[in-house]
């Protein structure tokens, strides 16, 4: 929001200084803001979106008071005449947001309610998943046809729900995941749940697909090390498959308003401080599950790898701002990140602290990057992240190295010394920093 009251302070300011007319102001300033999900959305919205929520619980309330009075008949046909004229009263006050949107929410909560009460007048029971999706496919015209983002953003997130909670389970026509002595799921499940999750991406409002993109990453994370046909066990590829879905979700992610990456950022940064750790890599501790790698999860996790180099060379990085030496810093840290999953292929406990060095490294010039950037930008929160990434990985460090030699209570008392110094002193640069950006 901060960026968005900046720009029209921005344009008063050029349509007051006659660089541009107020007209032009506010077409701009409409043209921007319209692009968020939820730019049309207020708090009056809000509070309509509840109201049809508690509509619909209110009528779920009555409904089962009076439910042993009520014919199997005239139970289905009251919910088809409720749920037809919710719907069509959404569409004829569309223009009028105080009643489309509790209309609009009524009406996609409905299908569920339907579908439940479908099932318990003709006691059916089976797959736990196939309501969702029926309730999915139900409210899709409601999400593709609605001005208003709501419907959209709650059905996209009703399909993600069911792709993860589907395919992770035991039993559903999503199962991916292998139980026992069970043998590899069919195909169709996969093509399924492949389709679940580019409806999941159809539906989505606005124009940034970063939640989504986020979304589907992080699910094929876990169907890689999850017990399904593309699993993969060995250390090496495991933190391939892992670094190189954070590299691809970081490059793809447009970032928020000014072009600055957000959580995808933050999940790499903690890949790269999660690395660190190998410096107590054991191979017999940690190689627990077996090297069983199946064909299809070798293969998944080169095509992923592969993909994110070559994203990482034909797109622009969202690491640091826009510059030179920016762009090579960011692309080289990186790609090396991924390329440090090559270390433990055939690793030992040599190879592996190496790692960990490595990772130390990246986390080093990625947090000097921020500083020195943020100076040059005059960024505030660019100079607070490096300082608190370089912090996290000294404070880490130091307790790895010396931590074993903490057996006394005087031993303790320097360590807690010694960290409120080097906060003092950090403090103190970073306030420099920030105070020398600000002149």
């Amino acid at each position: 929001m901060a960026y968005y009251k900046k720009l029209k302070a921005d344009l008063a300011g050029a349509a007051s200084a006659g660089i541009i007319t107020p007209e032009q102001a506010d077409r701009v300033w409409e043209r921007a803001y319209s692009g968020r999900a939820f730019a049309s959305f207020k708090a009056v919205h809000w509070i309509a979106a509840a109201s049809g929520l508690f509509i619909a619980m209110g009528v779920i309330l009555i409904a089962a008071h009076n439910w042993d009075k009520i014919g199997a008949i005239a139970k289905m046909g009251a919910f088809l005449l409720l749920f037809a004229g919710a719907a069509e009263a959404s569409i004829r006050f569309e223009e009028k947001p105080a009643a489309a949107i509790p209309l609009e929410t009524l009406w996609f909560f409905m299908p569920v309610l339907g579908i439940g009460l479908y099932a318990q007048i003709f006691n059916l029971s089976g797959d736990p998943v196939k309501p969702y999706l029926a309730w999915a496919a139900l409210s899709a015209p409601l999400a593709l046809l609605s001005k208003r983002p709501l419907a959209a953003y709650l059905c996209s997130v009703l399909l993600f729900a069911a792709l993860y909670w589907g395919t992770l389970g035991a039993q559903s026509i999503l199962s991916l995941t292998i139980h026992y002595n069970q043998s590899a799921q069919p195909l169709w499940h996969w093509a399924l749940a492949l389709g679940v999750l580019a409806a999941g991406f159809a539906l989505y409002p606005g124009k940034k697909l970063d939640k989504p993109l986020g979304a589907g990453a992080v699910w094929l994370f876990f169907m890689l090390v999850a017990d399904t046909a593309i699993k993969v066990r060995s250390e090496a590829l495991v933190l391939l498959a892992g670094m190189s879905l954070a590299v691809l979700w970081l490059e793809w992610d447009d970032g928020d308003e000014n072009g600055k990456a957000g959580t995808p950022l933050t999940l790499w940064v903690g890949a790269v401080y999660a690395m660190t750790f190998f410096w107590h890599y054991r191979p017999d501790s940690y190689n627990v599950f077996g090297h069983t790698d199946t064909p299809a999860g070798a293969v998944v996790t080169w095509a992923v790898f592969a993909a994110a180099a070559a994203t990482l060379a034909l797109r622009k990085q969202h690491v640091l701002p826009e510059g030179r030496l920016e762009d090579y810093l960011a692309k080289g840290l990186l790609g090396l990140s991924m390329l440090c999953a090559f270390l433990l292929f055939d690793a030992n406990t040599g190879s592996a602290k190496m790692l960990a060095v490595l990772a130390n490294l990246i986390l080093a010039a990625f947090g000097t990057g921020c500083i020195i950037s943020g100076a040059k930008n005059s960024d505030e929160k660019l100079i607070n992240r490096g300082v608190a990434v370089i912090t996290l990985t000294a404070v880490t460090r130091f307790v790895d190295i010396f931590g074993g030699l903490l057996k006394s209570g005087l031993a303790f008392i320097a360590t807690g010394l010694a960290f409120a110094a080097l906060a003092y002193f950090i403090n103190r640069g970073r306030k420099a920093l920030i105070e020398s950006v600000k002149k």
